[in-house]
């Protein structure tokens, strides 16, 4: 009997929601605790922030692909450093770090490859 379970997802699946169909807004998602990740129309990966709101993971089924701590991987942060926002694009996953801080993530690799800061 065992056997015929499904393995547990590393995540809470209540607190994912589906990426939009497109055309139906923006692919995006605030971290709180009635959500925690989105899942990707494209290939069904769940983007995950951490409890701590610092690490971006990303999960394929039940399986690690990859996480990051974005909140590490900025030289400077405005504001308190944590993830307040995550926008997903084809191959960029755009973050948002403090108050206006902006880091680009890999989305296959999960590479931070740059963290600017908005200038008034």
């Amino acid at each position: 009997m065992a056997q015929d379970q499904k393995p547990e997802l590393p995540y809470n699946a209540k607190l994912v929601v589906r990426q939009p169909e497109v055309g139906l807004g923006s692919p995006s998602f605030v971290p709180s605790p009635q959500v925690r990740g989105m899942k990707s129309l494209a290939d069904g990966t769940v983007y995950w922030v951490s409890s701590d709101n610092r690490q971006l993971l990303a999960y394929q089924g039940n399986r690690l692909a990859w996480k990051t701590d974005v909140v590490a991987a900025c030289s400077t942060i405005i504001g308190q450093p944590k993830i307040r926002k995550v926008v997903l694009s084809s191959k960029t996953i755009f973050v948002t770090v403090g108050d206006r801080t902006f880091a680009e993530v890999n989305a296959d690799t999960g590479k931070v490859s740059k963290s600017d800061v908005q200038r008034d």
